[in-house]
Order: C-alpha cells, then structure tokens, then sequence
C-alpha cells in the first residue's frame, strides 16, 4: 500500500467527520453550503485517487 493511498484515506476520513459535523452544527447559510461543497469535493477527489491508485486505472 503506498503512501498516496493512506492518506487518500486519511483525508476521505476526515471529509466526512468535517461533513456530519459541519451539517450538524451550522444552521442553513452560505457558510454552511461552501464548507459542505468542498468538504464533498476532497471526498471525491479522495476517492478517485484511492481508484487510480489501487486499480491503476
């Protein structure tokens, strides 16, 4: 497993605990709707990383 991968991991990890928590504690606004944006593009972006990496796609 190479280093890319884990913390690929790590960080798709951490887009969710920032995701649910975010969600939680934040009432409707426009900070809410950026972090819940980009929180969900690390998670992408972790997630396609993780892919390529692991499949060599």
């Amino acid at each position: 497993m190479s280093v890319s991968i884990i913390l690929s991991i790590i960080l798709l990890g951490a887009a969710f605990i920032l995701f649910f928590f975010t969600e939680a504690k934040f009432s409707n606004g426009i900070t809410k709707k950026v972090a819940l944006s980009i929180y969900s593009l690390v998670a992408i972006g972790s997630l396609i990383n993780i892919c390529i990496q692991a499949f060599m796609i």
